[in-house]
């Protein structure tokens, strides 16, 4: 019998980490009891840790300390950082044994919300063999998680290897969405351990700053996702997507925008939702490794990461 309130403790600086612990805090079976920085350990007592690293502590890999800790001390996680490319799954699950603990492997981001989408589709559809996802992110000068800022793209800087950076510190959102597609339309084995391929096309103006960014990545020859990352304008969705299925008979395409909400970016109001939404099922969910089915609403075990 699950317990009534569940303690939650939110690590991480920044004002994603704060909307968070509101969202959290505002649940009647849930409340935040510690609100802390990256350095501190959250009380004994509580019933989950929500980790949300910043730009600069994913960019230089601090879950890989920071996750297996908080794992070994007996505390289950929901971490917004990418799993893939950071803390190796081994060392994660040996974490999870020696604390008897659960950890939520996805990292909520915007990705998982096509990802879903295309997952749906596949339910339905059959013959499908090609998939190209385009994904165009209108960034505020705050930017959105993880990114610290609109510069932590290189957008509005002088910088263009500021943009690759920015890039390949979320490689691992677009992986994991990626392999999770290759599984629900091709049931790909080979996707599982492969690494998605990445070009970083940098637009800049006549002055030589950044004015977009366009990341492409592909997993073999039926997957590609775009990405395009500009400055934010009052006249368009912030947040905006396009899918394209092909088969051998035809190609569909399907468009979905997304708005703000209650005065947040719609990006980082998806990654709050898959964040509170998954505190109850993960705590619930048996030690080890669990992940979010995108076209299901329970945790089950990620395959890829089993005992």
């Amino acid at each position: 019998m699950s317990s009534p309130t569940l303690t939650v403790a939110v690590l991480g600086a920044g004002l994603l980490a704060d909307r968070i612990a509101e969202r959290i805090g505002a649940r009647a079976d849930l409340e935040v009891t510690a609100r802390l920085s990256t350095s501190q350990a959250p009380p004994e007592a509580v019933n989950c840790v929500v980790y949300v690293p910043a730009f600069a502590e994913i960019a230089a890999q601090t879950p890989n300390t920071v996750l297996p800790r908080l794992l070994r001390d007996g505390h289950d996680v929901i971490s917004t950082a990418p799993l893939d490319g950071h803390v190796p799954p081994a060392e994660l699950l040996d974490a999870c044994r020696t604390g008897n603990s659960t950890f939520h492997a996805t990292g909520a981001f915007q990705a998982t919300i096509p990802a879903r989408l295309i997952r749906s589709l596949t339910e339905v559809t059959r013959g499908i063999r090609r998939v190209e996802l385009i994904e165009e992110l209108d960034l505020p000068a705050t930017g959105v998680y993880p990114w610290d800022t609109q510069c932590d793209t290189g957008i509005g800087s002088a910088d263009a290897a500021a943009a690759t950076a920015g890039a390949a510190a979320v490689d691992g959102y677009y992986a994991a969405g990626l392999r999770v597609l290759d599984d629900a339309v091709f049931q790909s084995a080979a996707g599982i351990a492969a690494s998605p391929s990445r070009t970083v096309d940098v637009v800049t103006n006549g002055s030589g700053t950044v004015q977009k960014v366009i990341v492409d990545r592909d997993l073999g020859p039926g997957l590609s996702y775009r990405s395009v990352w500009t400055t934010a304008t009052a006249d368009r969705a912030p947040l905006r997507y396009q899918l394209v299925t092909t088969t051998d008979t035809a190609k569909g395409t399907a468009n979905v925008r997304f708005r703000f909400t209650d005065g947040l970016h719609p990006a980082d109001h998806l990654t709050c939702v898959n964040v509170v939404e998954a505190v109850r099922p993960v705590h619930e969910h048996g030690p080890g490794i669990a992940h979010r089915d995108l076209s299901m609403t329970h945790l089950v075990s990620d395959n890829r990461l089993s005992t």
